[in-house]
């Protein structure tokens, strides 16, 4: 898992810790028919992909048996069309189905509310897909805020919009092979900040007008020691300041009291009134013989 993808879930754990009591470990992972055919042709290891995204706690795989029936349905339509049938759905239908009978505990229709289904009364040729979208919204959205503490994971979008509605349902779903974590919804955190202004008011009421004035004047105190303190500070800077540019001003420049003598010194033939003049040489005269 890259770190980016890490650091987000670690991050949507903790708010699901620290705002809810029912989303804790050993986590409970509800998974739907869409997702484990997604992951059978996507070839993704879900153990290992959960064990990383959870942080290596404990956790384990629930299924609806409608969502096991939904399944069989299909298998059984995709045989029945013997011209056209597609080899590698029908082998990841099956693979679905046997996943989530080896690898997941069941949900059995007892488990799910008894008015899931008093709604959704359609025909037998829509009532599959129906009955386990809604038994799933159902078990994870049940007394408004997920109290069984499930993690669905689903790549049904008309699903997860109705979850992403709901407070404290976290999702689960597969994008291009790799598992991701989405973040707490707009429902969750808005029922999270209503959940700790109701614990103010519980813990003996909002703040009232007097205790806000000693606050305000507590730090206006605060403030004012602080300004004086850096005014002081400035101060000392300033007077160091100047007394570093008056020792500057005062301080002498050390200057020769005489001059050098060696640059008084008269150059030689300077007393005769400039250079001597060079003697002509005579030639002697010969006499002829």
């Amino acid at each position: 898992m890259r770190h980016g993808r890490a650091k987000l879930a670690r991050r949507t754990l903790q708010f699901y810790r620290l705002n809810t009591q029912s989303v804790h470990s050993p986590y409970k992972v509800l998974v739907d028919g869409t997702f484990l055919v997604a992951s059978i042709k996507q070839k993704v290891p879900l153990k290992e992909r959960f064990e990383k995204t959870l942080q290596h706690e404990s956790f384990t795989f629930y299924i609806a048996r409608s969502t096991l029936d939904e399944l069989k349905s299909l298998i059984e339509q995709m045989k029945k069309q013997r011209n056209s049938i597609d080899e590698e759905t029908l082998e990841a239908l099956e693979q679905a189905r046997q996943f989530g009978l080896d690898e997941c505990e069941i949900l059995e229709t007892s488990d799910v509310q008894s008015s899931s289904h008093k709604d959704d009364k359609k025909d037998s040729s829509s009532s599959e897909d129906g009955n386990a979208r809604n038994d799933i919204a159902t078990l994870s959205t049940k007394g408004g805020s997920n109290e069984n503490g499930y993690f669905v994971a689903t790549q049904d979008d008309e699903l997860s919009d109705t979850l992403r509605t709901s407070p404290f349902v976290p999702l689960f779903r597969l994008g291009r092979g790799v598992l991701l974590l989405e973040g707490p919804s707009s429902a969750s955190r808005s029922y999270a900040s209503r959940m700790e202004r109701d614990k103010e008011r519980a813990g003996g009421g909002l703040v009232t007008e007097e205790e806000r004035d000693a606050v305000q004047k507590a730090k206006e105190r605060e403030r004012a020691k602080a300004r004086k303190k850096a005014e002081a500070a400035l101060a000392a800077a300033q007077a160091a300041a100047a007394a570093e540019n008056g020792a500057f001003q005062t301080r002498r420049k050390n200057k020769a009291k005489q001059p050098n003598p060696l640059s008084c010194k008269k150059r030689k033939g300077a007393d005769d009134g400039g250079e001597k003049k060079k003697k002509k040489r005579k030639r002697k005269k010969t006499s002829d013989a």
